[in-house]
């Protein structure tokens, strides 16, 4: 069964072993940074795990929803249909930055650094498309931004109650309905040390006087 699994993988066309390469890597890279907002809420080791496929698993859907979007608005709006294994070569592409998602775990940089990187990987898909559909640049940015705009907007809605169905998942998932940002905990603990040191300053100065 083994030689029968490398035998299939070897016959995968090397475009869509470099395409599943980089969406491994980048899913990996951006489990590890989130890794660290698991480890800083103190969860268990079953809730650990869990948590970390809940957010390939989303991770994954995003890909997807993407992937088809870009798929089916090619076709629709301006007639010209691939594969779906084509168009998934040049959305994986795509996510090349989430390689670096581990950087989210840095402190206070972190959410700006995932912004970021959010922005290259539009960029990059605008780029794709325009490239592999020999497309204009307002038909790439029609293409590639719509899906992400309706997944944003889907995301932001209000009506839509997703945050709720979001603590709902992270619950199921994880045991707890919320989590708290690694950022706010290291502001604790800077506030922390710095209401123990201006407590020692002043011991001092009582004791001194």
């Amino acid at each position: 069964m083994l030689n029968n699994s490398l035998r299939s993988l070897m016959a995968i066309s090397p475009e869509l072993q470099h395409a599943l390469l980089v969406l491994f890597l980048a899913i990996l890279s951006l489990l590890f940074g989130n890794s660290v907002v698991l480890f800083a809420n103190r969860v268990s080791r079953s809730q650990f795990i869990r948590s970390l496929l809940a957010f390939a698993f989303l991770f994954l859907l995003t890909f997807l929803f993407w992937t088809l979007s870009v798929q089916a608005l090619s076709a629709m709006v301006f007639g010209v249909h691939k594969p779906f294994v084509d168009v998934f070569i040049i959305v994986s592409q795509s996510f090349t930055p989430f390689i670096l998602g581990f950087l989210i775990l840095l402190p206070h940089l972190g959410h700006y650094l995932y912004a970021l990187l959010r922005v290259w990987v539009v960029i990059n898909l605008i780029i794709h498309v325009a490239h592999a559909y020999d497309f204009g640049s307002a038909q790439a940015l029609v293409v590639s931004l719509l899906g992400w705009l309706l997944l944003e907007l889907a995301t932001s809605l209000s009506f839509l109650k997703l945050d709720a169905v979001k603590r709902w998942f992270l619950k199921i998932a994880t045991g707890k309905a919320e989590y708290r940002d690694p950022n706010d905990l290291v502001m604790a603990y800077v506030r922390a040390q710095r209401a123990l040191m201006l407590q020692a300053a002043q011991q001092q100065e009582g004791r001194d006087a």
